[in-house]
């Protein structure tokens, strides 16, 4: 596998908060758009990856128009759509027992389609199924439309008829990195740092893990690199089980790397990551699930 370094997931998908924000108000501007002059946001996708758009509605009075037009949903709702069906991801990856790496990268996948879509263009669920359908050939777990339809009640030719546009939508850059690799690496490196016992050494390491699992359902992996991810997770770790100086570690790992980060810049990334993993609304909070319900209910799901 290529360098990270040198790799389309750094120089292409990696984005300035700004920029993120930027990209999410643009397709959920277009969409809206989209609703005022064709009455719907929907786009029916054939199996060759094109785009049927529906005709404009103009048969229709404006005042019928007013009371029967489905109504957009704002940028904040279209996060916790996101969300919720990242959450449905994971249950769907751990319903089929697929590797860690298939359920990163499905979430990755999904991550990036929606930086170019809104979710009231495609259908969350759609998607959801075709990137787990994607990852799965990409990690070379592969496992057949008909397989994965069935087993979740689904009509495969849906998965079948997304792949191509989803493929489209991550412009084919299909090799990407998710932070548990990084963690297992700096993970051996504290050992040969500070030699902790394996009880300490393995309490370190899982908490990270499911420190990871939680930021994965952030903005972090499209806004910080896979390592800065794993340093994140097992600082939060570290705060848990002292396994070691952490600061005195950073400064190894940069000092080792020639990295041109300030001690400080990292420290201020990795307290980044932290606080989108402590902000971010999961599902089973109070009240998501009639706002998702809602939202549902405006996209005609």
């Amino acid at each position: 596998m290529a360098d990270f370094q040198s790799s389309s997931h750094k120089a292409k998908w990696i984005f300035p908060p700004q920029q993120l924000a930027e990209k999410y108000k643009a397709t959920n501007n277009r969409a809206k758009q989209m609703l005022e002059k064709y009455g719907t946001t929907r786009m029916r996708v054939d199996v060759d990856g094109s785009l049927s758009y529906p005709e404009p509605q103009v048969n229709m009075t404006e005042n019928a128009d007013k009371h029967s037009r489905s109504k957009p949903i704002s940028v904040e709702e279209e996060q916790f759509m996101r969300v919720y069906y990242e959450y449905k991801l994971r249950e769907v990856c751990s319903a089929f027992y697929f590797p860690h790496k298939i359920q990163a990268t499905a979430l990755i996948y999904f991550k990036r389609f929606y930086l170019q879509w809104s979710v009231m263009e495609h259908d969350p669920k759609h998607v959801m199924l075709t990137c787990i359908y994607a990852a799965c050939k990409i990690e070379e777990n592969h496992v057949s439309a008909e397989e994965l339809g069935k087993g979740i009640s689904q009509d495969h030719q849906m998965i079948l008829n997304y792949e191509m546009i989803v493929y489209q939508s991550l412009e084919f850059d299909l090799i990407v990195y998710a932070p548990y690799r990084s963690v297992e690496g700096f993970v051996a490196d504290i050992e040969e740092f500070c030699h902790p016992t394996d009880e300490n050494i393995q309490k370190l390491k899982e908490i990270a893990v499911a420190e990871i699992d939680k930021i994965m359902f952030t903005d972090a992996p499209v806004l910080f690199p896979p390592g800065q991810l794993a340093l994140a997770a097992l600082q939060s770790a570290n705060e848990v089980h002292r396994v070691l100086d952490f600061e005195s570690y950073l400064r190894r790992v940069l000092s080792r790397q020639n990295s041109a980060h300030m001690i400080s810049e990292i420290s201020e990334s990795l307290l980044a990551i932290e606080n989108l993993g402590e902000e971010i609304q999961f599902p089973y909070r109070k009240g998501y699930e009639a706002h998702k319900s809602e939202a549902e209910i405006m996209l005609g799901s």
